[in-house]
């Protein structure tokens, strides 16, 4: 999502907006692995969660060799505690987390990626940040 930086200075830092993240787990077991390592990343650092977020969409076709081997190496490069990370990505409780976000997304009705829930009304596809400033004017 490319207009979310300017989301996120204009209305998620005054207050004005929460963003939320939720996963989506369309592409098999590098999909699964991929949200699990963002879920480690901000285990050990909250900002870290969306740090690894833009280096996975940044670098998602690596994801499909050993995507735990890959995802490893990305939170290092991170600066993050591998070995953590590592008992992180093997922990069922975190995979458990992240296929109970999926279900419930898939429960909400929200199919397409990326896709915005703005107090229940659900747009779809990608918007121009005019769009989400109109739509979040409008719910304030």
């Amino acid at each position: 999502m490319r207009v979310e930086p300017e989301i996120v200075a204009n209305f998620v830092a005054q207050g004005r907006v929460k963003l939320a993240f939720w996963h989506v787990l369309d592409h098999g077991t590098p999909s699964q692995v991929a949200h699990v390592a963002a879920e480690c990343a901000g285990a050990q650092d909250p900002l870290s969660f969306w740090r690894m977020h833009d280096v996975l969409f940044e670098r998602q076709g690596e994801l499909w060799r050993d995507t735990a081997t890959v995802v490893t190496g990305m939170a290092g490069e991170l600066g993050l505690d591998t070995n953590a990370f590592a008992a992180c990505l093997a922990d069922p409780a975190v995979n458990e987390k992240v296929m109970r976000m999926d279900s419930e997304r898939q429960a909400a009705g929200i199919r397409l990626r990326p896709s915005f829930d703005l107090n229940g009304r659900i747009l779809p596809g990608s918007q121009p940040f005019e769009t989400f400033a109109r739509l979040f004017e409008e719910t304030e």
